[in-house]
């Protein structure tokens, strides 16, 4: 098979760069040797671009990505590239250019006939999955995984986590969110095909009941409504959650004393865990001689009860912090985002605390994640002032 200095040259308007930029993030994140003018800068300074691009579109590439749309078939060096690009599909009498359409505007030389994306219908992600196969030289149904390994960008703006009743996690790009007492309306752009499926999963839930975080909020809820829009040639879901506030506050157990531990002590041990992954065994407790019975009772406390077994619960037996690292420690901005929305998420769902006041997360070294937390405590009693759990500590990463 012949060589190529690029797997992939990309053309299009600069008015479609955002488009664009996704799928060559993706391509660049996953290995793929992509030509895109922002990657290549350096190596265009000086050259004579006429001639450069000519080889480039022409001899250079396995395929050429065209995005077409009204912007494209106005602009000069994209007609320039396109025309090198039917060059070299006629010469080689096989498909080399792959249609992306914006629009329905008619571009010299892409016959109708020719097979073409439209991201008016399909996502980027998928765009990027169809390239894969045809990079593969393999039909989609024998491909192992052609998702890929690494997300669009590594500092993406705002997120909502959702979780499933099995502990699934979906984070979800949130566009906005209204709130009143009862419900709240979302705007979520799914990345992917997964994240919509994810998100109808827990619509279609039997229980339907879900934890959720945003910000520094935290409820469990279920899902009233989702509406599915076209937006920007991406699909925009308008979610409505139903929240249930009757797991969060007040809880009997949550102002028990154990072992003579107070409970604001109990719920800082759990705050310890849910952001440091410390153990019983690193809390440096003195206990009686009946130590086996005063573990396994303070253990059962510290990850957390309810009076209810009809009530969703939330038990802290772990930190997902360093789990999300293993997933997520490539894009390390993405990282702290979903390790601070997984963490509020325990956090009040657990009854640990009421209101977060402070949460910061700096990775240190690849394998520390330094944390500084205050939070609030609920408020038990109308007589007294609820508690303040503040601490800083390292939250160990593995490898």
């Amino acid at each position: 098979m012949r060589e190529y200095e690029y797997d992939v040259a990309l053309s299009f308007a600069g008015e479609d760069r955002q488009h664009v930029e996704a799928l060559a993030k993706l391509l660049e994140n996953n290995g793929y040797k992509v030509f895109y003018d922002k990657y290549e800068r350096a190596q265009l300074w000086g050259k004579n671009l006429y001639t450069h691009l000519s080889s480039v579109y022409k001899d250079k590439a396995r395929y050429c990505v065209t995005f077409l749309s009204e912007h494209y078939a106005r602009k000069l060096w994209a007609n320039h590239e396109l025309e090198n690009a039917q060059a070299r599909a006629f010469e080689e009498n096989e498909e080399y250019i792959l249609p992306v359409r914006l629009d329905d505007t008619e571009i010299p030389g892409i016959l109708p006939t020719v097979g073409y994306l439209d991201l008016r219908s399909v996502t980027i992600t998928q765009v990027y999955q169809d390239l894969v196969v045809k990079l593969s030289g393999q039909d989609a149904q024998t491909m192992t995984n052609p998702s890929p390994t690494a997300v669009i960008e590594d500092d993406p703006g705002e997120f909502m986590l959702l979780c499933s009743a099995d502990g699934q996690f979906g984070f979800l790009p949130l566009l906005e969110a209204r709130r009143d007492s009862t419900n709240i309306s979302v705007k979520l752009l799914p990345e992917s095909p997964q994240d919509t499926s994810f998100l109808r999963s827990l619509r279609d839930t039997y229980s339907r009941h879900f934890g959720f975080a945003y910000q520094n909020d935290a409820a469990w809820g279920s899902i009233q409504e989702i509406v599915e829009t076209m937006s920007d040639s991406q699909t925009v879901c308008e979610v409505t959650l139903d929240v249930d506030s009757r797991n969060q506050g007040y809880d009997f157990f949550s102002q028990a004393t154990v072992n003579g531990i107070p409970p604001d002590e109990i719920a800082k041990m759990r705050a310890r865990r849910i952001l440091l992954d410390e153990k019983l065994e690193d809390a440096n407790l003195r206990l009686s001689q009946n130590n086996t019975f005063d573990q396994m009772t303070l253990e059962m406390y510290i990850r957390g009860m309810s009076s209810s077994s009809h009530e969703p619960q939330l038990q802290v037996t772990e930190s997902a912090i360093p789990k999300l690292y293993q997933q997520f420690r490539q894009t390390p901005e993405r990282f702290k985002k979903f390790a601070r929305l997984v963490s509020i998420l325990h956090l009040k769902l657990s009854n640990t605390i009421e209101n977060v006041l402070r949460l910061d997360l700096e990775l240190l070294v690849p394998t520390q994640l330094q944390v500084g937390f205050k939070g609030i405590r609920p408020k038990f009693y109308s007589n007294e002032n609820p508690a303040t759990i503040e601490f800083e500590g390292i939250c160990p990463l593995s490898e």
